[in-house]
């Protein structure tokens, strides 16, 4: 499995995933993009242009200040095909330091239940901690009720520190040691 960054020749199977997400049977208490929100701009934009919003996104002068850049990842099976993403955000601004978090992710719907989640975080981890050696731990955090992603950040080491309450739903937050 490997991490990568979307590119032009994406367009077709970028938009077979975004179709796959529309048209899944939604899990209660958790919307469509919920993880990754970078495919929802697929709504509103052109695949160009999604792109273009992606290398935006990785640039604080960009940004309004209280939005941390990040940098979105395809995650590739050893066949290549595109088993889900990977958002990994750079900077600790409020919102994700209270229930955000600095990595968000999600497995496309035909992909999910197979055991791929533990190793997305693992590979995201470990390319958190190569871009931004000054961190030595990270928050991350899910909704209480999405029990697959507390044990997928539980087997990465994920140590609960405590919930908040946001937008009526209660996020366990979680700490990773990146030493």
């Amino acid at each position: 499995m490997i991490l990568r960054e979307s590119k032009a020749d994406d367009e077709k199977a970028i938009l077979e995933i975004y179709d796959e997400y529309i048209n899944s049977e939604p899990i209660p208490g958790i919307d469509t993009f919920e993880g990754v929100r970078s495919f929802e701009q697929l709504e509103k934009m052109n695949y160009k242009e999604w792109l273009a919003d992606l290398e935006k996104n990785k640039h604080k002068e960009n940004l309004p200040e209280e939005y941390s850049t990040q940098t979105f990842y395809l995650v590739e099976d050893d066949a290549g095909e595109i088993i889900g993403a990977i958002c990994l955000r750079w900077e600790e601004v409020p919102a994700l330091m209270k229930h955000g978090g600095l990595i968000g992710y999600s497995i496309r719907p035909k992909m999910r239940g197979h055991g791929y989640a533990n190793e997305m975080l693992r590979l995201g981890l470990l390319t958190y901690k190569e871009h931004n050696k000054n961190t030595k731990r990270l928050l991350i955090t899910c909704k209480d009720f999405n029990v697959p992603s507390a044990k997928v950040i539980e087997k990465n080491k994920g140590v609960y520190e405590n919930s908040c309450e946001h937008n009526g739903f209660r996020y366990l937050r979680y700490w990773i040691d990146l030493q």
